[in-house]
């Protein structure tokens, strides 16, 4: 099981796993994880002490940070590799459609 600590200047940019990952706050304050299957959708979920850990699924984008001064999680694989989205990507709209 990996932990990690993330604080006001401590947050999971932009990133993607091959793996399926279960993600669970164990300590400290709210904090916010967003998911994006394609690149352009995403989900924000707020998570608290207690909450239901949340599944993020291999190959979705994710963010994670605290809503508050600090956040402890749990991700249920200790090692796992992550491809981590250049620190100036942004989300794109899609392309209109109108004529």
């Amino acid at each position: 099981m990996k932990k990690v600590l993330l604080n006001r200047d401590k947050f999971l940019s932009s990133r993607s796993t091959d793996e399926d990952l279960l993600v669970s706050l164990v300590n400290g304050d709210v904090a916010l994880i967003t998911m994006s299957e394609n690149g352009h959708d995403a989900e924000a979920i707020q998570l608290s002490v207690g909450s239901r850990a949340i599944q993020i699924p291999a190959g979705n984008w994710y963010t994670i940070e605290t809503l508050g001064i600090e956040s402890e999680f749990n991700f249920d694989k200790e090692k796992f590799t992550e491809t981590i989205a250049p620190p100036d990507w942004r989300p794109v709209p899609r392309p209109s459609n109108i004529n």
